[in-house]
């Protein structure tokens, strides 16, 4: 896109007008990598309110209902990545070319709302279901060592588009929803009396019972052993699901996955020498 546009970043993304003369530019870019409502509804009222602004839409999710969408909606181009610079070079001169005969202003605005295809998720639902196969890695893993790459790999991105999509999704990083979930596990195992507290460290995937202690208490409010010795008494123990609320685990439970597909891709990360 720089190479042939001057592309600047709207941070208010409710207001672009606010921040930029848009007379002065040629248009609006919205770009996607897998639409939801809330950001085409975003679009969608942005062409409402600024109706002689083109806009071009961009994204790697593609399907026909949603391109129909895009053009009944005016978006002025529709893109799908990866992008070529033949792309790019036909919607700078055609864009071009509207600003210089001021074609936008000479052509009637209809107030036209059509439905959003009913395939575009709400909310992050299809980003959860794209990140299925980390937690299900978590909850089968938690006791080895975890690391992004391979749980990237397991959800077919890249580690850097895998690190930012899990944590735009869950609002935290991967590296933290292991912690945390490790610490929920612990949690389980000093509910049963008589535990070392060390031997539960390792059991869920600390090298260093120190660190685990410090962690917990970070997490629960309270060291492993003031919590096991809680539990064990009568009408003292948190119960799971309130430990599971207080470290924001609720609602990150993975979806369903092809259970053969993804066993087989675990063995291929357990075993470096398979082929993949």
């Amino acid at each position: 896109m720089r190479k042939f546009f001057d592309v600047h970043h709207c941070t208010n993304v409710n207001s672009p007008e606010s921040e930029f003369d848009l007379d002065a530019g040629l248009g609006l870019c919205f770009e996607f990598d897998y639409p939801d409502r809330p950001g085409l509804e975003l679009m969608r009222a942005t062409k409402e309110r600024l109706p002689h602004v083109p806009i071009l839409m961009i994204t790697t999710h593609h399907s026909e209902r949603l391109a129909v969408w895009a053009y009944r909606n005016r978006v002025f181009d529709f893109l799908v990545k990866p992008i070529t610079d033949d792309d790019v070079l036909r919607c700078y001169e055609l864009l071009s070319a509207i600003q210089n005969i001021d074609a936008q202003n000479k052509r009637p605005i209809l107030n036209f709302r059509s439905r959003i295809p009913s395939e575009i998720p709400v909310g992050q639902r299809l980003a959860h279901k794209r990140l299925s196969p980390a937690l299900r890695f978590v909850e089968k893993n938690f006791r080895g060592k975890i690391r992004n790459a391979d749980v990237a790999e397991l959800c077919d991105m890249s580690q850097y588009h895998f690190s930012h999509e899990f944590t735009e999704t869950f609002s935290l990083t991967f590296q933290e929803y292991v912690l945390r979930y490790r610490v929920f596990q612990a949690c389980t195992e000093l509910q049963h009396p008589n535990v070392a507290v060390a031997n539960v460290a390792y059991s869920v995937g600390f090298n260093d019972p120190s660190y685990f202690a410090r962690v917990f208490r970070r997490y629960i409010g309270c060291s492993p052993t003031e919590y096991g010795a809680a539990a064990n008494q009568p009408g003292q123990a948190m119960r799971l699901e309130d430990i599971a609320r207080k470290l924001e685990l609720t609602g990150l439970e993975s979806a369903s996955v092809d259970r053969r597909q993804f066993d087989r891709r675990i063995a291929n990360i357990n075993d470096p020498g398979t082929l993949r």
